[in-house]
């Protein structure tokens, strides 16, 4: 205002709008460092200072994972192979190539077929060798175009017959096309190119009846165990309640009782590797899960080897942790040492003694696991192509093309409408249910 009330224009100069410009910027920096201004508004937290390096400028609420198709949960931190070890760059819509060197065999001509499925092989590289032990070179195991589900109709459904806890009791699998062996016409691979194998699940964890694949039975279902004519149950051994874990076998491998495995100097025990799966959910009984393995203990029943795989659902929430054995022990500590007590003293409320290991009971790693599952794989090739004495196993097979013995479809469908009709599961005997304890010296 100006003299006597009246207005008065005062003149603002170009450096006074520079200086309320200046202190403006300066104002908006203090204000922005503070928290409270920023072009992503934000108000820190504790959850914000506990590590700002882990949070963006936006805070984005979290939201528990959801159930994405397999090929998008994927969690595996496995390391890309070595291209002298493992060939996954090869093309997806080509036969794959994935599978640790077992033996050694006489290098093949260019464009020869496969040495094991007889079937050709495309781009055949005759060079594509892995170097073994001693330097030599030894073709590698080609997996089979039907032991990889991304080759394969896996929209399985199980189909029950005869009364649960009854000796009538099986279940079988049928896919959109008919019946199928889960032992011989499950793929191995739910996805090669990453180690992620289907796992049959046999018995679900906390259950006791000892169910298991009937290597011996048409289709191979799934059936409860007999010994000495009674069903078999596995014991309570306090603290342990049944199987501590969904327990099963991966198809379409062997452990062959006519070979003596180098690593632990036994022979195999005639049946697919057996699988423990360490996730939180309890499985279904048949389900087909996809696991990844973490690694493999070695039990000795009856001067037998009977590998015991260790691995989780890749849809578990523990999946992106977990990618070995140690890092079971890490984040699920105590759960191995379960496992190994578990083993050693399940048989003794049988009267028998207590199972031993070989490698004093220490796992082997996800690699090492890895060349064994690939060994019992071409095992079980050789089994289904009559290359192995089967010893009275059924290695008939509905779609396996190669394989010595087949099931056509229309018999298949009449094994399983066949087999007895289902009823109201039969009472178990209540001794199931107790606690049994044992004292290790």
């Amino acid at each position: 205002m100006g003299v006597c009330g009246k207005k008065t224009d005062i003149p603002v100069t170009g450096y006074q709008v520079m200086r309320w410009l200046v202190v403006v910027i300066i104002m908006c920096a203090v204000l922005a460092s503070c928290g409270i201004v920023s072009n992503n508004v934000r108000f820190h937290s504790p959850k914000n200072f506990a590590s700002k390096s882990r949070f963006p400028s936006r805070s984005v609420p979290w939201r528990p994972p959801a159930a994405l198709p397999l090929n998008f949960r994927i969690t595996t931190k496995l390391d890309m192979p070595e291209k002298d070890s493992i060939e996954d760059t090869w093309p997806k819509n080509k036969l794959p190539r994935v599978a640790p060197p077992v033996a050694s065999r006489t290098v093949p001509a260019a464009n020869a077929p496969c040495a094991v499925c007889g079937q050709p092989l495309p781009g055949f590289d005759p060079n594509n060798y892995a170097v073994g032990s001693g330097g030599i070179k030894q073709p590698k195991v080609h997996v089979w175009l039907w032991s990889t589900s991304e080759y394969s109709n896996l929209s399985l459904t199980t189909v029950e017959k005869g009364i649960e806890y009854n000796i009538s009791y099986h279940v079988y699998y049928k896919n959109d096309d008919g019946p199928l062996s889960p032992w011989h016409d499950i793929p191995l691979f739910a996805n090669e190119g990453n180690k992620i194998f289907n796992m049959v699940v046999e018995i679900p964890r906390w259950t006791n009846a000892k169910m298991e694949i009937s290597t011996k039975d048409a289709l191979n279902p799934i059936k409860q165990d007999i010994k000495k004519g009674r069903l078999r149950y596995t014991a309570n051994v306090y603290p342990h309640h049944g199987y501590i874990w969904n327990y099963g076998a991966l198809p379409q491998t062997w452990e062959d009782p006519n070979h003596i495995d180098e690593a632990t100097g036994c022979k195999g025990d005639n049946d697919p590797i057996d699988v423990c799966e360490i996730g939180f959910r309890v499985a279904k009984r048949g389900e087909v899960i996809q696991v990844k393995i973490l690694g493999v203990i070695a039990l000795i029943d009856e001067g037998e080897t009977d590998w015991k795989l260790i691995a989780i659902d890749v849809n578990d929430p523990m999946a992106p942790q977990l990618s070995d054995m140690s890092d079971v022990e890490k984040y699920m500590p105590g759960y191995l040492k379960a496992t190994v007590e578990w083993f050693k003293i399940y048989k003794i409320p049988d009267g028998k003694p207590e199972n031993q290991f070989a490698f004093n009971g220490d796992a082997k790693e996800r690699d090492f696991a890895h060349k064994v599952i690939m060994e019992t794989h071409e095992a079980w090739q050789n089994l289904v192509l009559g290359n192995s004495d089967a010893g009275g196993l059924n290695i008939s097979s509905v779609v396996v093309p190669n394989a010595k013995f087949k099931i056509s479809v229309s018999d298949a469908e009449k094994i399983v409408d066949n087999a007895p009709e289902p009823g109201p599961p039969q009472p178990i005997d209540p001794k199931v249910d107790l606690w049994h304890y044992v004292s290790l010296k």
